[in-house]
């Protein structure tokens, strides 16, 4: 039986689940699966981390769904500092950080066989799984590129300095390839689903009025409901999980904002609305979107038209685009997603498929992205 790690800023008992989770489960089925959260600390806790409710249960293990998890928290952790000048000190805040290693941090990476690094703050472990465990298979999840999600500089050097320590990476989308040194060790693998907890049928959660609703929160634009709700009265607009960003909605009859919840009771959320939103703000958002929006395939999966910004629409079938800001063209794209009437499907792969992928690429020559970096 192998024995899996997976280095996430996301915590494995998170209501909020992504890609990460979902990977893990399917880990847990094939052997020892552990999952290592970093990165929470009373600093990340002010910002507004969303591991904060689960910091009574930090600094220890516990085993949940067959995962073993441990969740780090400390005073402090180490930042981006934006100014120049200012990057030997954080470099040397990471540098400390990794040498404060916890000793359960130290013995899962001795002890695994295949190592999991997402994007992101977990990335400065690349070095440390290299040299504690030459022997085990690192594999570079991909979720999103670092420059885009303004990772620190110190994240990225070390990124591009170990990426040859790395024996495959995951890309979730074939855009995401231009960010990499090379593509010798890339492969794609999408976000899967499992259609076994997705079929599931779920009596709907709304009243008599039709409802849509909008799930998550990245790059999440308030304007938009805003706008929305009062120029639809009869459509009630469900927000799920927007975290702070839900604190600038206004006060409308038929907008309801819900805390977040467990993926699974999203789903009836999503099953029984009338069309689904993605409602992204317009901040230079990368093309990769159009493949990783996780809300965006669910909405398809579930036949539901998607209302999302123009930049978002790509040339999928049941996405009624529009500007955000624009009064006009956000009732327009709303008016078009209840009018719509044409199927709406998608074609995802499962979970499983994806594990095989990754812990089997020599299978699946035809995923295998080998383009150079372009300049």
């Amino acid at each position: 039986m192998k024995n899996f790690l997976f280095l996430s800023v996301h915590d494995f008992r998170s209501r909020r689940k992504t890609c990460v989770h979902f990977m893990t489960t399917e880990l847990a089925k094939r052997g020892h699966a552990r999952f290592y959260s970093t990165g929470l600390s009373r600093l990340s806790e002010h910002r507004g981390d969303t591991r904060t409710d689960l910091a009574d249960k930090a600094n220890r293990i516990e085993v949940v769904d067959g995962v073993e998890c441990y969740l780090q928290r400390g005073l402090w952790h180490p930042f981006r500092l934006k100014n120049p000048k200012l990057q030997p000190l954080e470099a040397a805040m990471f540098s400390l950080y990794r040498h404060r290693m916890t000793p359960v941090l130290r013995q899962w990476i001795l002890e695994a066989d295949e190592v999991f690094i997402e994007s992101g703050m977990a990335t400065v472990y690349i070095a440390d799984v290299k040299r504690l465990n030459p022997k085990a298979r690192i594999i570079y999840w991909a979720a999103d590129d670092l420059t885009v999600i303004g990772a620190a500089e110190t994240i990225r050097r070390d990124f591009i300095k170990n990426f040859d320590s790395i024996d495959l990476v995951r890309l979730p989308s074939p855009l995401l390839l231009s960010g990499m040194p090379h593509g010798r060790t890339s492969i794609f693998a999408p976000h899967g689903v499992d259609r076994a907890v997705m079929d599931i049928p779920r009596p709907s959660p709304y009243g008599e009025k039709p409802a849509c609703v909008s799930v998550g929160s990245m790059l999440f634009d308030p304007t938009f409901f805003n706008i929305a709700a009062p120029a639809f009265p009869d459509l009630d607009f469900h927000v799920i999980g927007a975290g702070r960003a839900a604190e600038s909605l206004d006060t409308l009859p038929n907008l309801i904002v819900h805390e977040e919840m467990p993926f699974v009771e999203t789903l009836a959320y999503v099953q029984h609305a009338v069309f689904g939103i993605a409602p992204y703000r317009d901040e230079n958002t990368p093309s990769y979107l159009l493949d990783t929006s996780m809300k965006l395939k669910q909405f398809a999966y579930f036949g539901k038209p998607a209302v999302c910004p123009e930049f978002a629409l790509g040339n999928v079938a049941g996405r009624c685009g529009y500007i955000p800001g624009n009064r006009a063209s956000i009732i327009k794209a709303v008016s078009s997603a209840l009018a719509y009437q044409e199927p709406v499907s998608i074609d995802l792969v499962e979970w499983s498929e994806i594990a095989d992928r990754i812990l089997t690429p020599e299978r699946f020559p035809e995923h295998r992205l080998t383009e150079k970096k372009q300049t």
